[in-house]
């Protein structure tokens, strides 16, 4: 069995929140933080045949204080949702939930941005409740991703020291794509406003590397570029203007989410985690005439007991739900039919 140094692949406290994945070509992409104190994170590229490369070091504008809360290897790009301290908030201090994005192939810079991206982009996540004043769930928990809809759920909730309030919400592949093709937000200065600035690359794609070398089409302009254009303008919109589901006076904390196809659609079955240990099932769609509902709310523990879940995994083949608990797992099966009552 080969030993793998574990820096730059996972934390050094397990209450730092980080997350990995594996790509197709067998590099680990891997958003953790570096050091022992916790105050260099990073999203890092390591095995595999690309060089290392990661975010640049000390630098609050392409990450500031993240939670990361999942990654997910899809197409040419590997994707990362956290939240972080939202440098672009100009009033005060705000937690904004993101999706990042770099190339698989990205092999770094010349000079500028050497062992460091040169694709990192990030964009915020809009999850809220739509009106004159709108009210956001700016803090992502969890996320789920569906392959074969090209979605990805995530778990809202507002801030902790603010009214418990909580919501799912989903975002096609296609609107986060709309995102990174939309104008950049710049700060010329540290006194200056967080303004938009056109994207030099609109329809931007990742490409294949050069047989002359991978470094040949960085220019100092383009590299230029990719130090200071990398948060977005424009927020992630939401499939529908609504969240799936709302919860007042509740934090959700983890979100699995099951395809069941009954004879007029394909509904989303979410099974959503709760802190205090209880597990809401929901029904959700992605129509706009539909709105998602509660099925029924499952007490996995003893009455009186709280406790936060630490994972939830479904495992299809066995037809059932695996949640992990701080020293046991307990499953339970998804079609749960003999919970309800029918008259013939």
């Amino acid at each position: 069995m080969e030993k793998i140094n574990g820096v730059a692949r996972c934390p050094y406290d397990p209450r730092h929140n980080s997350t990995a994945v594996i790509s197709s070509q067998g590099e680990l992409y891997a958003a953790t933080v570096i050091d022992f104190s916790g105050r260099d994170p990073a999203i890092y590229r390591s095995l595999g045949s690309g060089p290392p490369l990661r975010t640049a070091q000390y630098n609050s504008k392409w990450l500031n204080e993240p939670n990361f809360v999942a990654a997910y290897d899809i197409g040419l790009f590997a994707y990362f949702f956290l939240r972080e301290n939202a440098v672009e908030h100009d009033c005060g201090r705000a937690v904004y939930s993101r999706v990042a994005r770099v190339c698989k192939n990205d092999v770094g810079g010349r000079f500028l941005l050497e062992d460091t991206w040169t694709t990192f982009m990030k964009a915020r996540l809009n999850c809220s409740r739509p009106g004159e004043v709108p009210f956001y769930y700016n803090e992502l928990q969890s996320a789920f991703h569906l392959p074969e809809q090209d979605l990805i759920y995530g778990v809202f909730t507002t801030n902790v020291n603010s009214i418990a309030a909580s919501a799912v919400c989903a975002f096609n592949l296609s609107a986060i794509s709309q995102a990174f093709n939309g104008p950049f937000r710049y700060q010329e200065n540290p006194r200056a406003a967080w303004l938009p600035i056109a994207n030099p690359i609109p329809n931007f794609q990742c490409g294949t590397l050069s047989e002359v070398g991978p470094n040949e089409n960085l220019t100092e302009r383009s590299l230029q570029d990719a130090q200071r254009l990398f948060l977005m303008s424009e927020a992630v919109q939401p499939v529908t203007p609504e969240p799936c589901v709302t919860q007042d006076s509740v934090r959700f904390s983890h979100l699995v989410v099951d395809l069941v196809q009954a004879q007029d659609t394909l509904y989303h079955v979410l099974y959503i985690g709760t802190e205090s240990g209880t597990i809401l099932k929901a029904l959700s769609t992605t129509s706009r005439s539909l709105r998602g509902c509660y099925l029924e709310e499952l007490h996995v523990l003893p009455p009186g007991h709280r406790e936060p879940l630490l994972s939830m995994r479904i495992l299809h083949s066995a037809r059932a739900l695996f949640v992990g608990l701080s020293d046991r797992v307990l499953r339970i099966p998804l079609e749960r039919c003999a919970s309800y009552r029918s008259q013939g």
